[in-house]
């Protein structure tokens, strides 16, 4: 019988005991007094403050000098824009990022300041909130970054990031809060609100259609407005119109042949025109636009431009000049302004009673178990091998590139520097303790791996272990055409993966045969142990490996054999490795190195075979999922989907616990009886993880992105709409679980999919009326049980069908959801209101919302595919 489950592992509120005098209860109350007067004393003085914000502003903005406005709307650094001393107006400080407050970057360039106490709490990610489908969980995250921020000394951090999985190779999902435009709009409101409760202004990004990281820069979105209303906007609108976010970032991609930053109707005839945004809105680093149309089309803050001098920037001296001429109206400035000074009215920048905030406190720790906690998804659970029974274990196998990988250093703007970082691994040794013998294995599969991470020194900027990759039009790399990264010594021409990810493979059997690349790949790589490293090489086309300038291994031809050459490297010490490779298929780079940090085949599968338990921690790490280049594929990288196999073979009850932001392919899911999805759960994930592994926590997540079977499942993938020049959005509204619904694709796990280690009924389904019209609100209410023998929490989901219908829509758009605790044997009842707008889709005819005449089915379940209950209302007009 399995043992009882909490639903929380800790109070938010932590009480530290101390070997201290006991205070009296008189001291106890007086203290009480004390902190609820300083508590209301703040919330009247800000309250003031707020009330007093536009006729400071409008006071200070009368006394500027055309050259002081000017600094209010470029920075002044890589982070921060210039003060006005004789007004007492002190630097507007911003930091990255979504998941916790960014180390201290130097003030003039990205090379880190080199601070001891800039560490923070790393937050699980946004995904992981998105997953807890809680409104509690989006506040408790934005109360922790809003805190630390202050503390930091920041005015404006740098998320939440709300742009949707359109595309699971997209390389910035994990930053994000899934696939769903009302899932996220729901989730972003108590977040931005929370943040700014504590004195900083949130900043909502990247508006908007930022949903590739291919050619991010130059890629030029262009849906229809039906699909931009309806799928890409409402997160952006809420955020605007139910929290009042202060400040947005503008996305690097084009909209329409224009950056957004500078798109009139997205700018100014949506955003500050139809919205109402009174805040401001800043660029992201680099970003392609000019003066003239960033200025007249509602950009408020140039953040990053690539030029020497800041008075360079579009919105310096360059704005100046044509405010002089005549070109551009002082008063188009001046809005700019106004705006940068309500900003700094509003988190009381002026103000001696603004609040300090708070950073790496044992609650915000807490409260990042607890996020973490609730996102973790369990997938499936056959046979109930989960929770794990911590008497029946003495010897468990922990295996797979995630069981001691930590994540918070990378992944790009979003990484967090956090005092610790607990691990998978770290996280079941503090649960199990010392009686538990834990055997620790890296896998090797029968796939030539290439050489691992950890031996490469060199980083890109965003952190990740890795080569640059430098592609030329000719043989003597004298003609350079583009210089990247790549995160293995592992290269697949763009030939062959546009082979690979072809749906129709029949142009390229009539194709001419393909150009040559040239490519030169390069890295610092630093030995372990001082000893012989074999290499080992396996090439299509010709490959040049040389070490410290000499040419250490080549190979020419097409027969894919694995050529080796055994080398001598002392540990410690950095090597210089360059690639030539010139050919139109692929190559890898591997070795065998001393004291290698895997483990064979025959080895992983007896621990296996002999072990109580075995728990893989596969997945993703930010080698793949991060900033600046999307995926090649959609499966998992190193031979995991061998390794897990053969697991699974030798022990069917191994358990399969995903770590990633991003969809991956699962070919083995079939034949695994538990699978969990866990993200990227901050410092504490660890212990998060165990606690759900174990039984301390009952699992209560559900997915806010689908999983696909397959790449080619994918509507980009399938419209062949995914691609470095345009996007059309071609398959429309029908974002993720939308398209896989109308195309009648069964993915391998559904959007809003999680079990739980009770179980539920759902009841007694009522509307509030069978017809509604107008403005009128419909209420839906529904009985839920737990019906198990276990505390649990459950997510109804509502989905709305609109019977009929003078356009395409989803057969279920999600249009409400509540997370419910409930103990065994407990009953709630649940109501979820629908207004017109839940009822509406975009007229391109009126270029408005319009709810139809007719009927309407609620769907009420657990998941997208397990629907309980039905009932029907019309609309009238």
């Amino acid at each position: 019988m399995k043992k009882a489950v909490k639903y929380f592992s800790v109070p938010i509120v932590v009480f530290s005991l101390c070997a201290c005098e006991v205070s009296t209860n008189k001291e106890q109350t007086d203290d009480s007094m004390k902190s609820g007067t300083r508590a209301q004393n703040q919330f009247t003085n800000k309250q003031q403050r707020l009330a007093q914000v536009e006729e400071n502003v409008e006071s200070l903005l009368s006394q500027m000098t055309l050259e002081e406005k000017i600094s209010r709307v470029h920075a002044s650094g890589k982070f921060h824009v210039s003060a006005i001393e004789r007004f007492d107006i002190p630097e507007l400080w911003l930091s990255d990022g979504p998941h916790g407050v960014r180390h201290q970057i130097e003030k003039f360039s990205w090379d880190s300041a080199g601070w001891t106490d800039d560490d923070s709490t790393y937050l699980p990610h946004l995904t992981s909130v998105a997953a807890s489908w809680d409104v509690e969980m989006a506040t408790l995250h934005g109360s922790v970054l809003g805190s630390e921020a202050r503390h930091r000394k920041k005015d404006i951090i740098l998320g939440p990031g709300v742009n949707l999985a359109r595309l699971p190779l997209y390389g910035r999902n994990f930053e994000y809060m899934g696939e769903d435009p009302f899932l996220a709009a729901k989730l972003v409101v108590p977040e931005v609100i929370a943040i700014q409760k504590n004195d900083v202004a949130a900043n909502v990004k990247h508006y908007a259609l930022n949903t590739q990281e291919l050619n991010r820069i130059g890629v030029n979105a262009k849906p229809d407005e039906r699909t931009l209303r309806e799928v890409y906007l409402p997160v952006f609108e809420a955020a605007v119109k139910e929290a009042n976010v202060y400040s947005i970032m503008g996305a690097y991609n084009q909209y329409y042949g224009t950056n957004v930053n500078q798109s009139k109707h997205l700018v100014m005839d949506i955003l500050k025109g139809e919205w109402g945004f009174d805040g401001v809105l800043l660029t992201d680093w680099n970003v392609d636009i000019n003066t003239y149309d960033a200025a007249m089309n509602g950009l408020d803050l140039e953040m990053g431009t690539n030029v020497e001098s800041y008075d360079d920037y579009f919105l310096a001296q360059p704005l100046l000049k044509q405010i002089r001429t005549g070109k551009i109206p002082e008063a188009v400035l001046d809005d700019k302004v106004r705006r940068v000074l309500r900003l700094q009215h509003r988190i009381g920048m002026m103000d001696e009673s603004r609040l300090p905030g708070e950073r790496n406190t044992d609650e915000h720790r807490q409260i990042a178990r607890k996020i973490a906690n609730q996102g973790v998804v369990l997938l499936k659970n056959d046979n109930n091998i989960l929770p794990l029974v911590k008497p029946l274990i003495k010897n468990i196998l922990v295996i797979g590139p995630n069981a001691d990988k930590k994540h918070g250093q990378g992944g790009g703007s979003s990484e967090v520097k956090s005092a610790y970082e607990i691990t998978p691994l770290q996280g079941l040794k503090n649960a199990l303790g010392d009686d538990v013998r834990i055997t620790v294995m890296r896998a090797r599969s029968s796939v030539l791996a290439p050489i691992a991470s950890d031996y490469v020194n060199s980083r890109h900027w965003t952190g990740t272990p890795a080569w640059n990759i430098s592609t030329f039009s000719d043989q003597a790399r004298t003609q350079l055409i583009s210089e990247s990264w790549i995160v293995d010594a592992k290269y697949i021409s763009p030939n062959k993966m546009s082979e690979l990810t072809s749906i129709d493979d029949s142009a390229e059997k009539s194709s001419p045969s393909k150009a040559t690349d040239f490519i030169t790949m390069k890295a610092d790589i630093k030995p372990l142990q001082t000893g012989t490293h074999q290499l080992k090489v396996k090439a299509l086309g010709k490959f040049t490996l040389s070490v410290n300038g000499q040419k250490i291994l080549t190979h020419e031809g097409m027969n894919n054999v694995v050529r080796s050459h055994d080398i001598e490297l002392v540990a410690g010490e950095v090597y210089q490795f360059v690639i030539d490779y010139d050919g139109n298929d692929n190559f890898v780079l591997g070795w065998d190195a001393p004291g290698n940090l895997f483990s064979d085949e025959a080895s992983y599968l007896a621990a296996a075979k002999s072990a109580d338990a075995v728990v893989y921690f596969g997945g993703l790490s930010h080698g793949d999922d991060r900033e600046a280049i999307d995926r090649h594929d959609m499966k998992l990288p190193n031979a995991q989907d061998e390794i897990i196999t053969n697991l699974l073979s030798a022990n069917p009850n191994t358990i399969v616990f995903m770590v990633a932001g991003s969809a991956v392919e699962m070919p083995w899911a079939e034949k695994a009886k538990a699978i969990v999805w866990g993200w990227y759960g901050g410092m504490e994930a660890g212990n998060a993880f165990a606690d759900i592994l174990f039984g301390d926590i009952n699992p209560s997540g559900k997915m806010p992105i689908t999983l696909p079977a397959r790449l080619e499942d994918t509507a980009p993938i399938t419209l062949n709409d995914y691609n470095a020049t345009e996007s059309l959005y071609s398959e429309g509204v029908f974002i993720g679980y939308r398209w896989f619904e109308q195309q009648n694709i069964k993915p391998t796990f559904s959007f809003g999919h999680g079990l739980s280690y009770t179980q539920f009924s759902l009841t007694d389904i009522n509307l509030s009326a069978k017809e509604i019209s107008g403005e009128q609100e419909i209420t839906v209410t529904a009985m839920i049980k737990n019906t198990g023998k276990l505390a649990g929490a459950e997510v109804l989901q509502l989905y709305l069908h609109d019977v009929e219908s003078s356009v395409d829509r989803p057969v279920k758009e999600l249009k409400g959801f509540a997370k419910v605790y409930l103990v065994p044997g407990e009953s709630k009842q649940v109501s979820i209101s629908l207004n017109k707008r839940d009822l509406s889709f975009w007229d391109i005819d009126t270029n408005d919302w319009l709810a139809e005449t007719g009927e309407f089915e609620v769907l009420l379940g657990t998941a997208l595919t397990d629907i309980k209950l039905k009932a029907t209302f019309k609309y009238l007009q």
